[in-house]
């Protein structure tokens, strides 16, 4: 078992309560001695991303991100643990990466659409969720990667710069946020496009992008034009503001079948697009709802 096929969510409950303290000062928690506990904390490997749930400001979900530094057993008292200095032997140091003011959650809902079903349950009945394709773990690994995508689509900051690779992430990230299963780089024949949005995994793709800052416009729109003969997708060109112009004058021309469907969009406006999406999400994290 490798840490890249490894993940954790831990439940802290309530982000008032006391003993978080020594999870903001000290990066350190720990868990009572259960089975249940004792099964799932040895399954944890350095280096694992960790996502810390509980509730704050009355809503509930994953706030924060760290990667796992250590694990260990101890019976030692924590001064930080108020209520039961001794209470939590099994116990793991993490490396926090944000601070909880400033975070956008997944909220405890969307864990559960993620495929979470534990939080389809009222109350929070549980300390430690392993994720992985191994014995012993709670969920499979591709149910941790939806959420930390989604985790890191609100709050993993984007230098926005009009670079190929820049966009390209973007358009991903908006897919995130828009709930859609969205991938780059994903081949068809021999082309590979910059980005597919799916609605499910088995579909092929309904919406692809190709993004053309510098170099041969007429590739990206074969590679737009084949994956809408193939798959009937809807293609959307992203290019600079002043390029416009002129893609729209050779996809009238060599590309004429596709003219009328094909959605051409300049990088300001994805840009924009992906700023009032976040924007949107912190609202409706402030409010509560999803």
């Amino acid at each position: 078992m490798g840490i890249k096929t490894c993940g954790a969510i831990i439940n802290v409950l309530d982000f008032s309560h006391p003993h978080v303290k020594s999870l903001f000062e000290d990066g350190l928690w720990g868990f009572p001695d259960k089975p249940v506990n004792r099964n799932r904390w040895r399954l944890l490997e350095k280096g694992c991303n960790i996502l810390i749930y509980g509730n704050y400001n009355h809503n509930k979900g994953v706030y924060l991100k760290g990667t796992l530094i250590e694990k260990f057993e101890s019976h030692e008292p924590v001064e930080y643990w108020i209520q039961n200095k001794k209470g939590y032997p099994l116990q793991v140091k993490i490396n926090i990466e944000e601070k909880l003011e400033n975070v956008t959650p997944v909220l405890k809902g969307e864990l559960a659409e993620k495929g979470v079903k534990i939080c389809k349950a009222k109350y929070d009945r549980w300390s430690l969720i392993i994720f992985g394709n191994f014995s012993g773990a709670t969920y499979s690994f591709d149910v941790f990667e939806k959420v930390l995508e989604l985790y890191d689509a609100r709050n993993k900051k984007i230098e926005l710069k009009p670079e190929h690779d820049t966009v390209k992430e973007i358009i991903h990230k908006i897919g995130v946020l828009q709930g859609k299963l969205s991938q780059k780089e994903v081949p068809i024949d021999s082309f590979k496009l910059d980005v597919v949005w799916r609605r499910i995994p088995q579909a092929v793709p309904y919406i692809v992008f190709e993004v053309h800052i510098h170099g041969n416009l007429e590739e990206a729109l074969t590679k737009l034009k084949h994956a809408r003969d193939i798959w009937n997708s809807k293609p959307i060109l992203v290019t600079k503001r002043e390029m416009i112009r002129e893609a729209r004058k050779i996809a009238s021309g060599a590309f004429h079948e596709i003219y009328d469907e094909l959605k051409i969009l300049s990088i300001d406006e994805i840009v924009d697009l992906y700023r009032k999406k976040n924007e949107y999400k912190v609202v409706e994290s402030k409010l509560g709802i999803f």
